[in-house]
């Protein structure tokens, strides 16, 4: 505790009168006796003395016929409201005795009032004051304005179901405390809100600003605001139950059985003040720092220690938030106050940190905005040893600061980095280093505490690459590392480590599928590390690797597929049809070179199977290869027949002649070789059909070919079974009869 105000006796009532109440403005306090008199004093400080000197101004004996139960003053309309005998009056501060101006006879059977008064500085300079009043009229609530000397009502009255004991104003919302129960009232929407019940009692209601005040309840005072929602977990506890209550910034000021007591608004006590044998019932505050507590015979003045002796005080007492309050309202220049109040936040932040709060010092370095570099500094385990700091993580207090540092190195990097008065004028490099020892710091802290979040940090690109990596390897975090070496375009080391780790068993990237992954998006211009690092992965699982050369990606989709075919046959042959059939079928290659290939590769596996006797392997690839023959425009007959053995394979010829336009050479393959007259008519129907060179004349070949077929002795030498010709005049003379439309007159010359 230390001492916030002093206390000094200023006066006593003359002889038969009882004070009822007081105000206060300025130097000047008003105070209305139980007797109707007046009595307006005039407190100053002596010169040369610390004491307050007091002056009777005016005694109006006369001011009301009875008791004055309540004084509100607006000193800069030069007004002072009464309420007496249940009416409120009007009265000018402008005339000696102040005179009655005014009396608001609707305000009959008032029991109290509550005024609103706005001081707003025009942009001329001038003060413009807007005064508004609540008047409590039994079980109605009365509004009025100020407007040319003058109360008017400025809407209906409001109902309540009780006469109001306590009335305060914070913007637009009316605070009512009744015997039973809080409520508000907000006036554009007349909503009213029922806050809490309390037990029968004199309600209490103190306002701290425009939209929050306090509620007594017994021995507590509960803070809340405009919504009805307290602010702040914890209430303002006093040692008895306050007779009245006043707000003296920071301070709360509640007058007890024989002491006043002052605390802050978060419950802490600051000073317990006696006034022996006082029976003290009222309180005002005139101005900031400056407070009366009358009794019904005696006034006292309380007057606050001069800050700047309050600051060292709470200082010494590491009672910063309290200083930073004292700081904000005290009357130094504002260059001052914000130099103070940095020093003292600064101060503040540490001491937090020292008694291990440290969400709260990391919240005090962000209103400092404080460069980050200096508090990671506040961390040198994390610097140099993190190893270290691991071995300390059962610690709770070790996790709740890392997790403290990450929250604010997260708040740091979204907001205040580049904005920031340390920032200004700094290079670009400066900045960019800045934000490396973030992410660096960042990362370390995540290893420690949450690693699902490194990944998405790495990905940012922005740690030390060095530290990162010695960090990775140390902790062992494989699949992070390998993120930080493919955002930095460390592809060969990434695939060298996927290689190593693809042998361990327990490892995150044990097997071939992330290499595979890592190899489908790194595109062409890596093409010789692609095909470097596929080989270990098809010699391990063929099958799966072909997925390097043929996912459904663009990297994939773009690689040079000539390079990718002559690897591929090198290395891993069994997968070349494959890869050449999904080039063709899924991305539609049209060119040449692909459909050689295919028809080249489809051979060669065919001859092998038959030669290994593998007949149904090798029927089932020779559909495939007819069906492309027939189907596929892109590849070259002229050389890929060339590829193809004169004994087998006939069908395959017969198709490729056909498309050489040699029609009358797959004919005689069908008949002579193959002795198959029915896929020779198909093959003819298919080349009119289709309209193919030659195709007018398709069916003469045929006819001549069944009327005199040819003896062709090199068959005998090929080693191919053939049945001697022998003409078949009636099979020709019933296809004449079929296609008569199709056979020109002109081409038969049998």
């Amino acid at each position: 505790m230390h001492e916030a105000y002093n206390v000094e006796w200023l006066l006593k009532a003359p002889t038969q009168v009882q004070f009822e109440c007081v105000t206060a403005f300025d130097d000047t306090v008003l105070v209305g006796s139980k007797q109707g008199h007046l009595l307006v004093y005039n407190v100053n400080p002596k010169p040369g003395d610390t004491k307050l000197d007091v002056c009777l101004l005016r005694f109006n004996k006369t001011f009301s016929k009875k008791c004055i139960s309540q004084l509100a003053a607006v000193p800069e309309l030069e007004i002072l409201i009464s309420l007496s005998d249940g009416v409120i009056s009007v009265h000018t501060m402008r005339v000696f005795n102040f005179p009655l101006v005014a009396t608001l006879d609707k305000s009959k059977g008032a029991n109290l009032f509550s005024l609103d008064v706005k001081r707003v500085t025009t942009l001329t300079g001038r003060t413009s004051v807007m005064v508004r009043m609540c008047v409590s009229v039994k079980r109605k609530l009365q509004l009025y304005y100020w407007k040319k000397d003058k109360f008017l009502e400025f809407r209906e009255d409001i109902s309540v179901p009780d006469t109001p004991r306590a009335i305060e104003w914070c913007d637009e919302t009316l605070v009512l405390g009744f015997r039973g129960e809080y409520k508000l009232i907000e006036i554009s929407k007349l909503k009213q809100e029922d806050l809490f019940p309390i037990k029968p009692q004199e309600p209490l209601v103190t306002k701290l600003s425009e939209k929050t005040f306090a509620l007594g309840n017994d021995c507590k005072c509960i803070l809340m605001n405009t919504e009805g929602v307290p602010i702040q977990n914890v209430p303002v506890k006093w040692k008895e139950a306050p007779e009245a209550i006043e707000y003296d910034e920071p301070y709360l000021i509640a007058i007890e059985n024989e002491i006043v007591e002052v605390k802050t608004t978060d419950d802490c006590t600051i000073q317990q003040i006696a006034l022996p044998k006082s029976s003290a019932r009222y309180i005002c505050r005139s101005k900031q720092g400056r407070l009366y507590v009358a009794s019904s015979a005696e006034v006292w003045c309380l007057h606050a220690v001069p800050l700047a002796q309050q600051i060292r005080r709470v200082l010494e007492d590491k009672q910063f938030e309290l200083a930073l309050k004292l700081t904000s309202i005290s009357d130094e220049s504002e260059d001052d106050k914000r130099s103070n109040a940095y020093h003292i936040q600064n101060v503040y932040a540490h001491n937090l940190f020292e008694q291990k709060q440290f969400a709260k010092s990391m919240t005090e370095f962000l209103k400092l905005n404080t460069n980050p570099y200096s508090v990671i500094q506040l961390y040198p385990d994390l610097l140099t040893k993190p190893e270290m700091l691991h071995a300390k993580m059962c610690d709770r207090d070790s996790e709740k600061a890392l997790l403290a540092l990450i929250e604010y190195l997260t708040e740091v990097r979204q907001t205040t980095v580049g904005k920031s008065e340390w920032m200004a004028g700094e290079s670009d490099s400066k900045k960019h280093n800045l934000m490396q020892i973030i992410d660096t710091t960042l990362l370390k802290c995540y290893l420690l505490t949450n690693d699902a979040l490194i990944a998405p940090l790495l990905r940012l690109n922005r740690c030390h690459l060095k530290e990162t990596e010695m960090m990775l390897k140390k902790f062992q975090k494989w699949r992070e590392l390998i993120i930080l070496y493919q955002t930095n375009n460390m592809h060969k080391c990434a695939l060298d480590l996927l290689k190593e780790q693809s042998q361990v068993p327990e490892s995150p990237l044990f097997g071939t599928f992330h290499t595979i992954m890592y190899l489908q998006q790194l595109g062409s211009s890596h093409i010789d590390l692609i095909l470097e690092h596929a080989t270990w992965v098809l010699d391990q699982n063929p099958e799966e690797g072909l997925r390097i050369f043929t996912e459904d990606l663009q990297e994939v989709e773009h690689l040079p597929r000539p390079k990718v075919l002559d690897f591929l046959l090198k290395v891993s042959p069994i997968v070349a049809i494959p890869y050449l059939e999904h080039v063709i079928n899924v991305w539609e290659d049209k060119s040449e070179t692909i459909h050689n290939a295919l028809v080249q590769r489809y051979r060669e596996d065919i001859v092998k199977f038959f030669a290994e006797e593998k007949n149904a392997e090798a029927e089932a690839l020779r559909a495939k290869l007819l069906a492309f023959l027939e189907t596929s425009n892109h590849y070259n007959p002229h050389m890929v027949i060339t590829y193809f053995p004169m004994n087998s394979l006939l069908e395959e010829r017969a198709i490729m002649l056909g498309r050489l336009a040699l029609h009358e050479n797959a004919i005689s393959i069908y008949m002579r070789m193959l002795n198959d007259v029915g896929k020779a008519m198909e093959y003819c129907e298919n080349v009119y059909q289709k309209k193919q060179e030659g195709y007018k004349t398709i069916y003469v070949h045929l006819m001549r070919m069944l009327i005199d077929p040819p003896n062709e002795p090199h068959q005998e030498r090929l080693g191919l079974n053939t049945t001697p010709a022998k003409p078949d005049v009636e099979k020709a003379l019933l296809i004449l009869d079929q296609h008569s439309n199709e056979i020109p007159v002109t081409g038969v010359s049998i």
